[in-house]
């Protein structure tokens, strides 16, 4: 019986990690929603990780190069995104870099570079100026700036 359980265990995790990168918490989610007990669950879990399988080190590093240079992300979203997956404080602090400003501004910029080039918004006054200023820190906060960093941004789109 429990072999049986085992093997569907398995099968469930390689399909999941085939897929996508997953952490260890993901899989220990999607084993537990199919109804497989905790002793099984950390069986696979156990040899998945022994073979290299499954490292939320590396996860998180990997997740943290795809979605800070594809999708221009900031350091706050970054980090929200791989609590929810279910990485801890710590494993957080040993794998993301110290914040770099430098490094958050040149990612929002590149964020923003299709909608907002820069100097686009100097020729705007009064409200227009404004409501396009709300739209892009919005734009920008979504995306996980910092307040220092928008305000930077938003200088620079309106300066000539």
């Amino acid at each position: 019986m429990d072999e049986e359980k085992l093997k569907t265990a398995r099968t469930l995790a390689f399909r999941a990690l085939a897929r996508s990168a997953c952490s260890q918490a993901q899989i220990e989610r999607r084993l537990a929603q199919k109804g497989l007990p905790e002793h099984v669950v950390a069986q696979v879990i156990e040899e998945l990780k022994t073979r290299g399988w499954l490292d939320d080190a590396k996860f998180a590093q990997d997740w943290v190069a795809d979605r800070a240079d594809r999708k221009r992300y900031g350091r706050r979203r970054l980090v929200e995104e791989l609590k929810a997956r279910g990485l801890t404080e710590e494993l957080l602090e040993a794998t993301l870099p110290p914040p770099d400003p430098e490094e958050e501004l040149q990612r929002a910029r590149a964020a923003i570079a299709r909608r907002w080039p820069p100097g686009s918004l100097a020729h705007l006054e009064g409200e227009a100026l404004l409501a396009e200023k709300r739209r892009c820190a919005a734009f920008l906060q979504r995306r996980g700036f910092d307040n220092e960093t928008i305000k930077k941004v938003l200088g620079e789109l309106t300066s000539k």
